[in-house]
């Protein structure tokens, strides 16, 4: 990772400069994912679905479950993305700790807090708060990350599911230069997400 902050700063500072219109891309496009229209039939999109959630992905997508270990396990994780062409990929993860969450403001104060100590090169541009994804709440958080002279945007959704008091990340992320291009088509992707009520194993009693 480069160490030099300078184009970073610089980066940071030019995103900060349109953060009045950022905000409103965000509330626009990201608020109510849910309400955003699934990718066409005619694209032949291809649902994918593990022990939490369902999600659709347009026709030649690809996606890597292998840390994908189920509820009882710590690591869950999974990929999806077109190998083809990097506009906007996702990352998702649900939370590693058996912490029993109490509210989704918790959640999202936690998911700062654990981006502040990673050590990585990012700074919290944006916060938008009353998000649902599939009628849970969530909240995003646009992190930009400075990795190998490229900016990286992430529009994280902190989801929280109060049925289980699972706490599960949405990751969208896509270079800054793609801004417009990556959310117009990430977003209604985010937007087929189902959600299941499940018990989570690793809650105490």
């Amino acid at each position: 990772m480069n160490n030099n902050l300078m184009p970073f700063n610089s980066t940071i500072k030019q995103i900060m400069t349109l953060l009045p219109f950022m905000a409103m891309v965000l509330m626009m496009s990201c608020t109510k994912p849910a309400a955003k229209s699934s990718p066409s039939q005619d694209s032949s999109p291809i649902t994918y679905e593990n022990d939490l959630f369902s999600i659709e992905l347009p026709h030649g997508w690809e996606y890597d479950d292998s840390n994908w270990n189920g509820l009882d396990s710590l690591k869950n994780e999974v990929d999806f993305y077109d190998s083809k062409d990097r506009v906007v990929w996702f990352h998702v993860v649900k939370a590693y700790f058996p912490i029993q969450w109490k509210n989704i403001e918790e959640a999202t104060e936690f998911a700062k807090t654990a981006r502040e100590l990673s050590g990585d090169s990012v700074a919290l541009v944006e916060q938008v708060d009353s998000v649902m994804i599939d009628g849970y709440p969530s909240s995003v958080l646009l992190f930009a990350n400075f990795v190998d002279n490229d900016t990286i945007m992430q529009k994280q959704f902190v989801t929280y599911l109060q049925d289980s008091h699972i706490v599960i990340y949405f990751n969208e992320n896509f270079f800054y230069k793609d801004w417009t291009e990556a959310q117009q088509l990430g977003d209604p992707i985010l937007g087929t997400i189902k959600l299941k009520k499940v018990k989570n194993p690793l809650e105490e009693e």
